[in-house]
């Protein structure tokens, strides 16, 4: 059956199956004409890049070429500590941050540091109220303090305050970041009238 309609279409030149066939030679063809011309530029370019490292096998000297070799590997050891390096957390920049913007007439107690967030609860004591206040406006004004809960400020013997509060840090700060310091906040201590 197949036979007698390509018998038929040949015994009747329809002018469709002449254009049909001649298109397909030809993208036959220019497939064939692209490969070899696609085959011929790889080889050139195989041959320009062996070239190349040979040329480059010459420069330098024996002892440079090691130092690179060398390099190599510790650009290589490098990169397999980067992953851990940027996942690292420091729980001592919580001290620093501490240490840098806490007034010098407060006091600490107890602090604690949440396992995976950076709150910080912290019991201390405060010369007075006053410095208590100026002591919870220096955590505030500092840029990794979120959030500032006083839990309880009682004012104690010889107007001393004693006070529990959680501070909410940007978690940012646990991150290790080689030669970042953290920002300090200078508070500004206005003297006491003492009465004579």
């Amino acid at each position: 059956m197949v036979f007698n309609i390509l018998n038929k279409l040949r015994d009747s030149k329809l002018w469709w199956v002449d254009v049909v066939f001649y298109f397909i030679i030809s993208s036959l063809i220019a497939t064939i004409l692209c490969y070899l011309i696609f085959a011929v530029k790889i080889s050139l370019q195989k041959e320009s890049i062996k070239d190349f490292e040979a040329r480059l096998i010459t420069v330098g000297t024996e002892e440079q070429k090691e130092m690179e070799k060398q390099i190599f590997v510790q650009q290589k050891r490098i990169n397999d500590y980067a992953p851990l390096i940027k996942e690292h957390k420091i729980p001592s920049n919580v001290l620093a941050f501490l240490e840098k913007n806490t007034l010098p007439n407060v006091w600490y107690s107890r602090f604690s540091v949440g396992n995976k967030s950076a709150d910080i609860t912290l019991s201390g004591e405060a010369e007075s109220v006053e410095i208590f206040s100026k002591q919870v406006s220096v955590f505030e004004q500092n840029e990794y303090v979120t959030k500032i809960t006083v839990l309880n400020s009682t004012p104690g013997e010889k107007g001393r305050v004693t006070f529990n509060l959680v501070i909410s840090l940007d978690p940012k700060i646990l991150d290790f970041v080689a030669g970042e310091v953290i920002p300090e906040i200078v508070p500004e201590i206005t003297p006491e009238p003492t009465s004579n």
